[in-house]
């Protein structure tokens, strides 16, 4: 009986083996503070993302709160922004930053923008540039090389990226004398390098594989020895 399996097989039970043993790993913050906060130590980094903080416009009051949260199972990485409610409409802020990935062997996959708000004028818009000139010329919002948007909103919009290291975000918060916000999260996923999840996945697999069947051999020989012992030396 030809007990080598499937090269196809040994990477889907990998990659099975790679999500479960990933999520041994927890979620982890690290507390900015205030903006002026953030302005005073511009370079925040968690695991292998690294946040540089820019610009900002309007008048922050440092009443906000900015906190890193990173899901490490799920490759996410979040920046947010509370305790927005201490600000009594109307305003016009924004805030502006580097995102890079340090590692070479992951590149961005997607960010979302999601938005705790209340009453009935509210906008806020995330703008994304794939360049630090595009970044520091398109100061309107919407002007980003990618761009969501959400109105009166408490909902979330995501925005898939192309396998890129870098991006630069710039936030821009408005409200009217009617209009709450509470807080909003900037989320994005990343993924290992095209080609480096296969040979990885293979490679794990091929080792839980070959744990596998040394168990079995083990636990054949052991097998063996016994039914020697209970024959008297002699089987068949």
């Amino acid at each position: 009986m030809n007990r080598i399996l499937p090269m196809r097989r040994i990477a889907a039970a990998c990659l099975s083996s790679f999500v479960l043993l990933a999520g041994v790993a927890s979620a982890q913050s690290t507390f900015i503070g205030s903006l002026a906060d953030w302005a005073a130590n511009p370079i925040q980094t968690s695991g292998d993302k690294q946040f540089t903080y820019l610009t900002q416009s309007g008048s922050w009051s440092n009443a906000e709160l900015f906190t890193i949260s990173s899901n490490i199972p799920l490759d996410s990485h979040s920046l947010s922004i509370d305790a927005l409610s201490a600000y009594i409409g109307p305003y016009t802020l924004s805030v502006g930053y580097e995102l890079l990935i340090t590692s070479t062997d992951n590149y961005f996959q997607s960010m979302s923008l999601d938005v705790n708000a209340s009453g009935t004028a509210t906008l806020i818009t995330k703008d994304i540039f794939a360049t630090f000139d595009a970044f520091s010329t398109g100061t309107a919002p919407g002007s980003g090389t990618w761009s969501l948007t959400l109105i009166n909103s408490s909902s979330g919009s995501t925005v898939s990226l192309p396998p890129i290291q870098t991006i630069w975000v710039r936030d821009t918060i408005t409200a009217d004398a009617t209009g709450s916000i509470l807080g909003i999260s900037n989320t994005v996923v990343q993924l290992p390098e095209p080609g480096m999840l296969a040979p990885a996945a293979i490679g794990m697999g091929l080792g839980v594989w070959g744990g596998r069947r040394r168990r079995r051999a083990a636990t054949t020989a052991a097998r063996f020895a016994t039914g020697r012992r209970n024959t008297g030396g002699k089987l068949g």
